[in-house]
């Protein structure tokens, strides 16, 4: 596994980190952008880690060497998730926040980022919430119909579940929950899990 890192002090101190975790073949710690791009370019990546302010709707999809899109690992400043991080090209496939920033909360990010588990802290989904319950949010849902399977899936994205978990507790196939997801997503227009459970959260699909 290459995990790329940018510029600045706690990414340093993550940097650290990320060469202690086992999962972590090689660290590639990359000063700007325009190196990040280079590094993509020459080098097969299975996981990028980035910082918010590092991403922008402007930018497009970020591909290795192999044309293959690596996941994005966000690093956020706080527990609130922008609107502009979520309509970016290439939304990110897990979350990690400064304040709760440890070895034991890197490493398990990563685990559960590389099996297609979606990583994301309790405060950043519980502030998805708050934002959901806001009057002016509430305008902007809207339905989405789902399949009676679909309901039952949706809330085990939202758990961090691999297809191969979900396909265990409901006693079906992986291919068949494999299906369930795409048809989520496409409902949802989301491009991966993450988003999905997201844009879910926003539109009140999801009960907590």
């Amino acid at each position: 596994m290459i995990t790329l890192v940018r510029n600045g002090f706690l990414q340093l101190g993550l940097r650290a980190v990320l060469s202690t975790t086992p999962l972590v073949r090689e660290v590639r710690h990359c000063g700007d952008w325009s190196e990040l791009e280079d590094t993509l370019c020459a080098n097969k990546v299975d996981v990028l880690v980035l910082h918010e302010k590092d991403c922008s709707p402007d930018r497009g999809v970020l591909a290795d060497a192999r044309r293959r899109r690596p996941k994005i690992l966000l690093l956020l400043s706080s527990s609130d998730v922008s609107e502009e991080v979520l309509a970016g090209p290439s939304v990110p496939d897990g979350f990690l926040v400064e304040s709760e920033l440890t070895a034991t909360a890197v490493g398990e990010a990563l685990q559960r980022i590389v099996v297609g588990e979606v990583p994301m802290p309790t405060s950043v989904t519980r502030a998805l919430l708050d934002r959901v319950r806001e009057p002016e949010q509430q305008r902007w849902r809207r339905d989405v119909p789902l399949t009676g399977r679909e309901n039952e899936v949706l809330p085990m994205l939202a758990e961090g579940l691999s297809n191969k978990q979900i396909a265990r507790r409901l006693g079906i196939s992986s291919h068949g929950v494999k299906r369930i997801v795409a048809s989520l997503l496409l409902k949802l227009g989301a491009p991966n899990r993450t988003a999905a459970v997201v844009t879910a959260i926003q539109n009140g699909l999801i009960a907590y």
